[in-house]
């Protein structure tokens, strides 16, 4: 009978960080949907930079900043009593980081693809800005939010660098499927492993459906 243990961690790691990430995604890409300038530009370089840069080199640059020795690792530990480093809360973080972008681009492309004149329509009608965004924005932006969910989860359940870096292999603890699949080959035990390769494999043919679904759904309502 396989221990199910890392499943049970990688879903709760994915679901957390995706909590996460739909949250921020949402509340960040209200505030940057309407700027041009070269100050907007310059964060979405750097909120899409997780997806340029290698697992590994952003698993690093988030094991110095939340190092205990430092004043963020130290923050967590001391103030909020999470310690990141080789734990959970850090491979919940690093899943946090590299699907944020992924989020974050679907969400602000759903908003940006709204009609301006149907938003300032409701303007002069004197719809205040709240309201707008709650009645107009996020439902017309559902289908964009949907995919950006759909992605992170299967970023952050499938993350591997990052997280080894940050969180490490401690079983029953911080062994997620990637992590658990790659030791387990390294101890030649490659039967238990194709259990976890085919998890993974189920699992995004279960986005890519669920994504085509929901396109096919957006097309009919256009023809």
């Amino acid at each position: 009978m396989p221990d199910f243990t890392p499943f049970w961690i990688s879903l709760k790691v994915a679901v957390i960080s995706t909590i996460i990430v739909m949250i921020l995604s949402i509340i960040i890409a209200r505030l940057l949907y309407r700027g041009t300038g070269h100050f907007t530009k310059l964060l979405e370089s750097l909120i899409l930079l997780p997806i340029v840069l290698p697992p590994t080199v952003m698993g690093f640059i988030l094991l110095i900043i939340f190092s205990p020795r430092g004043f963020v690792g130290q923050f967590f530990q001391n103030v909020l009593h999470l310690p990141v480093v080789f734990t959970m809360t850090g491979a919940v973080i690093a899943s946090v980081i590299v699907s944020f972008p992924l989020m974050y681009q679907h969400t602000v492309q759903g908003f940006r693809n709204i009609e301006p004149k149907m938003l300032n329509t409701a303007r002069t009608m004197g719809a205040s800005e709240n309201k707008i965004f709650f009645k107009l924005i996020l439902p017309l932006s559902k289908r964009a939010i949907l995919a950006g969910i759909m992605m992170s989860f299967a970023r952050a359940i499938g993350e591997f660098g990052a997280t080894l870096m940050l969180a490490g292999y401690i079983p029953n603890k911080t062994n997620t499927l990637p992590l658990e699949i790659y030791f387990l080959v390294e101890q030649s035990r490659e039967n238990e492993a194709w259990l976890w390769v085919l998890v993974l494999v189920a699992f995004s043919i279960a986005v890519i459906d669920t994504l085509n679904f929901a396109n096919r759904d957006k097309y009919r309502e256009v023809d």
